[in-house]
């Protein structure tokens, strides 16, 4: 039975909820038996049911349900904080999403994290989506895929064998082993826009004509009082975004998983729909960018029809950033009977 069709049972009772160990360490995972899909509890002491214990050890992941058979989960994911995930496949091969964990301010951890790596995929050439692409490389056997200007600005300045890239643009579907891709287009926050929607000024007329007063300005008007890191405009020099693009990965047994790397426009409503998704990676625009924008990032995350919607992108960018308030994003999710699954960065979830 497919993970689509047995999360749409669970909602209405005819399924018995899952849960099933990780086969390399003490963490669990169930679907909910009924009412709104998801329900995440962390750590322990979150597994109810009187087949189990009340108390389970530390470590645990518990997405709601009482236990009823142990089954083999179908896949793996981490969020290692902004847009990075690193997703391992019921066949082992593992993607990893817009590697950038070592300059991240947000988490504990660096980029030794990631545990494989076979396909790297990039939504953007932006610093805080390609930094440890290259110290990948060096640690794995893997594929690049992402458009032109990133794989040239890749090969330049990371060193990277151009050999290793596949370049490819909105509407190119990738085949590899046990993974299916879709590439599917995205839109990048306009800074320009933001600031005129946050503040009422034209960013172009307060910066004077000055670029560099620009970022600031735009940046500020973002995440508040934030200290952007000390090489950052060396990385917006040589690391220009080029096309922005999302993915849709089928994994096998019906499940899609949509990378939604994108400012939440109306004109990507369609693109959701057809993604028709088992599980979202819904971008949550960082700082105060989201504040008035809640209800277009949860119609975007709605029209994909996904059972599992995570977050991503929302978390610190700079020191001393303002932080983003999902609380918002979260009670109109509720509304509609969804939820928003908030991951714990560097903690391993497994789906069937």
């Amino acid at each position: 039975m497919s993970a689509r069709r047995t999360a749409r049972n669970a909602q209405s009772g005819a399924s018995k909820p899952r849960y099933g160990p990780f086969r390399d360490s003490k963490r669990i995972v169930c679907t909910e038996p009924s009412g709104p899909f998801m329900g995440f509890g962390v750590g322990p002491g979150c597994m109810p049911g009187a087949s189990m214990p009340s108390k389970m050890p530390e470590g645990f992941v518990f997405l709601g349900g009482s236990p009823q058979g142990v089954v083999e989960m179908a896949f793996e994911i981490k969020w290692l904080g902004t847009a990075c995930f690193e997703i391992r496949l019921e066949n082992q091969k593992t993607i990893v999403i817009d590697p950038y964990v070592d300059d991240s301010v947000s988490v504990p951890f660096g980029s030794d994290r990631i545990e494989g790596c076979d396909y790297i995929f990039i939504t953007h050439g932006h610093y805080d989506h390609i930094l440890d692409v290259g110290k990948l490389v060096s640690r794995f056997d893997c594929e690049i895929f992402c458009s032109r200007e990133v794989l040239d600005a890749l090969t330049e300045h990371q060193g990277i064998d151009p050999e290793r890239f596949t370049a490819i643009t909105i509407g190119d579907a990738v085949e590899r082993d046990g993974l299916s891709a879709e590439i599917v287009p995205g839109v990048h926050v306009d800074f320009v826009a933001q600031y005129q929607r946050l503040t009422g000024g034209d960013l172009l007329e307060d910066a004077d004509g000055d670029l560099k007063k620009a970022m600031e300005l735009a940046l500020k008007a973002v995440l508040g009082d934030a200290s952007p890191p000390d090489d950052i405009e060396e990385w917006m020099f040589k690391y220009p975004p080029g096309e922005q693009l999302n993915f849709v990965f089928d994994i096998g047994g019906g499940r899609r998983i949509y990378m939604a790397g994108s400012y939440p426009d109306p004109s990507l409503i369609e693109v959701a729909k057809k993604a028709d998704s088992y599980m979202t990676l819904l971008q949550v625009l960082p700082g105060n960018a989201v504040r008035g924008l809640e209800e277009q990032t949860v119609q975007f995350g709605l029209a994909s029809r996904a059972e599992i919607i995570v977050p991503q992108h929302h978390d610190p960018l700079m020191e001393g950033a303002d932080p983003a308030d999902p609380t918002k994003v979260r009670q109109l999710f509720e509304k509609q009977n969804a939820h928003l699954s908030e991951f714990t960065p560097g903690q391993w979830y497994e789906f069937e």
